[in-house]
Formats: C-alpha cells, sequence, structure tokens
C-alpha cells in the first residue's frame, strides 16, 4: 500500500472525503483537497501518514467520540516511522467519560482486533486519561495494573503517577 498503513485517516469513515465508509476509495488519498476528520473537525492535511484510535481497524464499532490525540507518521530511521502527537484530543466531559467506560468496560469485539501496530486502543485510552489527569481512572487503573505484567505495568504505574501529580507516562 502506497502510504503509511491501511489504518490511516485516508481509508477512515470519519474522513469526509470518504463519505461514511471505511477503506481506500479510489483517488481520494492522492488528492489533498477535502479530506477533514467528522468527529474532530479538523483537516487532514496529509492522510497516508495521519492516524487516531477511532479507525475502524482499531475501534470496529463506529465510535464517534474521539479517544486519544491525532497521530502524525515521524520518521526515526531510514524506512522506520513512529506514530507521534499531531494535535491533542479534545478536552470535554463527555469524551472523559467514554475514556472512563471503554476502560471500565472494554467492548469485546475491539479487544479481540489484533492490528500488529502500536498503540492500541486501549494504550491510547489509559494514556490519554494520564494526560487529563483524570482522578476517576485512579481506582480502574490500580485494578487493572495487578492482572498485567513487565512494561504493561510500568506504563500504568506511570500513568498512575501522572494522574496523582509525579513524574508521569511519556509518548503515545
Amino acid at each position: 500500500m502506497p502510504n503509511g498503513g491501511s489504518d490511516n485517516c485516508g481509508t477512515c469513515w470519519f474522513n469526509r472525503k470518504n463519505m461514511h465508509e471505511a477503506g481506500l476509495i479510489e483517488g481520494n488519498m492522492y488528492m489533498p483537497q477535502g479530506h477533514h476528520c467528522e468527529i474532530r473537525d479538523e483537516p487532514i492535511d496529509d492522510p497516508g501518514y495521519t492516524y487516531c484510535a477511532n479507525h475502524p481497524r482499531r475501534r470496529t464499532l463506529r465510535d464517534p467520540i474521539p479517544v486519544g490525540p491525532i497521530l502524525a507518521a515521524e520518521v526515526v530511521g531510514l524506512g522506520a516511522y513512529e506514530r507521534v502527537p499531531l494535535k491533542p484530543s479534545p478536552d470535554t466531559e463527555e469524551i472523559r467519560l467514554h475514556l472512563l467506560d471503554l476502560l471500565n468496560e472494554p467492548d469485546e469485539r475491539d479487544s479481540q482486533l489484533v492490528f500488529p501496530i502500536l498503540p492500541t486502543v486501549m494504550y491510547t485510552v489509559i494514556w490519554q486519561l494520564g494526560e487529563f489527569r483524570e482522578r476517576r481512572a485512579l481506582e480502574p487503573l490500580r485494578r487493572i495494573e495487578k492482572d498485567v505484567e513487565g512494561g504493561q505495568a510500568d506504563f500504568i504505574r506511570e500513568t498512575i503517577e501522572r494522574i496523582e501529580g509525579g513524574a508521569g507516562a511519556a509518548g503515545v
């Protein structure tokens, strides 16, 4: 695929140019005008290298509430890139409650969805709650921390520290 992966904004059902359809729409990727994220009300300048957790390859349910930031591809080496925040998540009570719902009761269809490129939806949910320093996430995070090991447990501990006001989790 001549772009930054199959989960980019150019293939998203929330891209106005795709008229509510997911997948590669013939010619859309190569015509930069008109790409616009409907759920974030943001223009998409580089749809082949722009991403978010609401993409249908990551959230199988059409979830119109923004989950996490808009990400962009950043070159980190010869032929390698990583995804870095381009625009922060909007911050509203509706978004915070939605993230808390996803944290407390993740949708099984999404948890079964395996997409090989990080960040996963749950990683994004946890990271975003840390960015918001959302104290209502502390209890569920402590509960989840008990069930994971290694890097996942470290990430959750860092997020808890960030929410409590200490050093924080870095990067999406």
